[in-house]
């Protein structure tokens, strides 16, 4: 009785998902992750910034507030912890000189503590945060001056009283780069061994680059120098990391995939490739072109890197993780160099920034990415472009779904199944910024909310500098401006855009039921539909392509909750098992 009532909790409450850590729909979950609904930046080890939660849909009565006047100036990335014993969840924000814990308490924003960790903005921007199980995180300090005694450090931190939310940060402990001849290190991630994976920037009286891993406990675990080409720049985007504890680094002139093995960290494979070209090489164009995003994960699957290079026309690339053994390759390229495809609405703006930048939105397949316009403010008539792609994984080739070319969405988009829409924001011709909500499928704006008008520069409390989009449980959305942290608040939902959100969900009896052996599922000719199956526990136990009749025998007896989704629509369904 109680696995009944259960399940039919764990069916009402399916469309905001059972779990706020992770949807059934995400890649393997990191264990080591803190329990929140964005607990690293780009959401997940995968970077792939999407999330099932619902955000604002369209007509829903939506309220803008700004949290101002934030020391230090902006950060691109903000994050919610885990909840504390009364419920609640802070806002962690990290920027040139400061960490911040931040609470919404409903009618505003406050600052509950603030901690100073670097006395000079101009030299080092700290903008990440690591959080794990315990209630610790991670910040840096990434400035690298030897001659004045400066060096880089990874700084732990966590609450005076772990059960109160409006307690002071307090440090736990720092490491010093400078102790073991490391510097010059600019991106963190965590590992699903929960251990903290690093890279540093190339030594150029050295001319090699070094990846290492430390403990939880701030000891250097291992390391592995790699050689680097002069000029070749490894240090500007941020890494991905698979369930393997497979690391993916983009340098500008190839894609390197190092192991760690729980031992000791090894290159598995590089690839080849010339990601700047013709693009920009200004005093901001260090990098690739974006961070990757990891794509496609379990067995069948096609497991790839996704990016977009840093050409004058940009390109969308694809890498192989796992190569197939049928796979000949492209002619002229590295055997692992999947696909690419022109980015129609991408062109580079100045020579200061590459022209995209910022990271794709991944989700399943499909992936969407938007036109830059950098990190310094840019102007009211800015260069426009969103697009969305698809991985076609009979033909092994992107195919471009649709392209906007009207706006500017100048951050790290954020797509939400739940309301199966991408958000972000950006400034229009009038010099005002605006919030948008694009259809996933389509691409037609679906919302328009005015933010507030441009302000002067790390006092615009508005401003995208290429900023993360999170969303809670409640669909609210957060997102760092200049000096701000803004919230699109979900005032009351619109009757009508609720309704037609439930019309996504809809409810079917697969037959026969109770089943033994096989299910009988209503799925259409020539529908792509993904099948799952959960436990009465909320437990993922099948996930794969549908199937019209669908082998069960492998089930023990019991009830199941089994789902069968694709692009904006979802059927949800009972069984038993016998």
């Amino acid at each position: 009785m109680k696995q009944l009532l259960f399940f039919f909790l764990f069916l009402l409450t399916i469309e905001l998902s059972a779990q706020t850590s992770f949807c059934s729909e995400d890649p393997p979950i990191n264990p080591f992750l803190v329990d929140s609904p964005w607990p690293i930046y780009h959401r997940n080890n995968y970077a792939q910034a999407s999330t099932c939660l619902t955000g604002p849909l369209p007509g829903d009565s939506l309220r803008i507030s700004a949290k101002t006047e934030i020391q230090g100036g902006t950060s691109p990335w903000v994050y919610l912890s885990d909840t504390y014993p009364g419920g609640e969840r802070v806002l962690l924000y990290s920027n040139a000189t400061h960490v911040f814990k931040l609470i919404d308490e409903g009618d505003k924003i406050v600052t509950a503590d603030s901690l100073r960790i670097d006395f000079d903005p101009i030299a080092s921007f700290g903008w990440n945060f690591l959080l794990s199980k315990d209630r610790t995180w991670y910040t840096y300090d990434p400035k690298y001056n030897p001659e004045a005694g400066q060096s880089t450090k990874l700084i732990k931190l966590t609450d005076a009283d772990p059960n109160d939310p409006y307690s002071e940060i307090i440090e736990l402990d720092r490491f010093d780069f400078d102790d073991y001849g490391i510097n010059r290190v600019q991106h963190f991630s965590l590992n699903y061994s929960g251990q903290i994976v690093f890279n540093s920037e190339t030594d150029e009286s050295k001319c090699y680059a070094t990846i290492g891993i430390i403990s939880s406990d701030l000891e250097l675990v291992d390391t592995l120098r790699y050689p680097t080409a002069p000029g070749e720049i490894v240090h500007h985007n941020a890494f991905p990391i698979d369930e393997n504890n497979s690391i993916y680094i983009v340098t500008t002139s190839r894609l390197i995939c190092f192991n760690w093995d729980g031992a000791s960290l090894s290159k598995a494979w590089e690839a080849a490739y010339d990601f700047v070209n013709d693009g920009p090489t200004g005093s901001f164009a260090e990098g690739s072109g974006t961070t990757p995003s990891l794509m496609g994960w379990g067995e069948g699957k096609d497991q790839l890197v996704v990016l977009a290079d840093g050409h004058t026309q940009n390109n969308l690339v694809a890498f192989w993780r796992n190569l197939p053994s049928d796979w000949t390759g492209i002619p002229g390229e590295d055997i692992r160099l999947a696909g690419k495809i022109q980015i129609p609405n991408a062109s580079s703006f100045n020579n200061t920034f590459q022209s995209i930048e910022n990271s794709p939105t991944v989700h399943d397949y499909s992936v969407a990415i938007a036109q830059f316009n950098g990190f310094l403010g840019y102007d009211c008539d800015n260069v426009k472009g969103v697009q969305k792609f698809t991985w076609d994984q009979t033909l092994n080739r992107f195919q471009l779904d649709w392209t906007n070319d009207q706006l500017n969405m100048n951050g790290v988009l954020t797509y939400s199944s739940g309301a199966n829409l991408l958000y972000g924001s950006g400034k229009e011709e009038d010099c005002n910024y605006y919030y948008y909500g694009f259809d996933w499928n389509t691409g037609d704006l679906a919302i328009r909310q005015l933010l507030g008008p441009e302000g002067t520069f790390l006092d615009d409390p508005f401003y995208d500098a290429g900023n993360a989009n999170i969303i809670d449980e409640k669909g609210n959305i957060y997102f760092p401006g200049g000096g701000s942290l803004i919230k699109v608040e979900i005032v009351e939902r619109a009757i009508s855009s609720t309704n037609s959100f439930r019309e996504h969900l809809t409810y079917f009896t697969p037959t026969p039921n109770p089943a033994q052996a096989y299910l009988n599922l209503p799925l259409e000719n020539g529908e792509s539909y993904t099948v799952q199956i959960h436990n009465v526990q909320g437990e993922l136990l099948y996930q794969e392509a549908g199937q019209q009749w669908l082998n069960i025998e492998w089930l023990p007896a019991g009830l199941y909750l089994i789902t069968l989704k694709k692009p904006g629509e979802q059927q949800v369904g009972k069984f038993v098992k016998w």
